[in-house]
């Protein structure tokens, strides 16, 4: 059954131990960089054994900035390429579409080609999904009209 006492009471114990082993680990970082800067001012000196310290120190950020810095820009590499690639499928999609567009109106008026070339290349630009949907239905249209006309010819 749950206890709330109990579970209160076993958080608590563990932040507690988090908490000294935490401070633990401060005091014997904050010891061992004073042994070690002691040890590093008897070797190389009193002014290159800080230096050589802190540049030891300053180390891990440094390697840590320039691993994310390659990380960035192989990521950034990658989007663009992805976007390029996006973009060359939707052009490759946008000019089958726009053909059958004007496949389906071939014999009609110039007039009504031009408009919907027009109408096609700003669905193309603007809105991709929108024109697969158009080119379906001008496409059908183009059919049921050579279909009509077919029927005509044949009476």
């Amino acid at each position: 059954m749950f206890n709330l006492s109990e579970q209160l009471s076993e958080l608590r114990t563990t932040l507690i131990v988090v908490v000294l082993m935490v401070a633990a680990a401060i005091i014997g970082l904050a010891w061992a960089s004073i042994g070690l800067f002691n040890a590093l001012q008897i070797w190389l000196g009193p002014i290159w054994g800080p230096v050589a310290l802190g540049g030891a120190m300053i180390l891990p950020l440094i390697l840590y900035v320039l691993v994310k810095q390659a990380g960035k820009r192989r990521r950034e590499e990658q989007q663009a390429l992805l976007r390029a690639q996006t973009q060359a499928a939707h052009a490759q999609s946008s000019i089958v579409h726009i053909q059958r567009i004007l496949d389906a109106l071939k014999g009609r008026s110039p007039v009504l080609a031009s408009a919907a070339a027009v109408v096609a290349g700003l669905l193309a630009s603007r809105f991709p999904s929108l024109l697969a949907i158009v080119s379906e239905l001008i496409s059908a249209w183009g059919e049921d009209m050579r279909r009509r006309a077919a029927e005509r010819d044949d009476d």
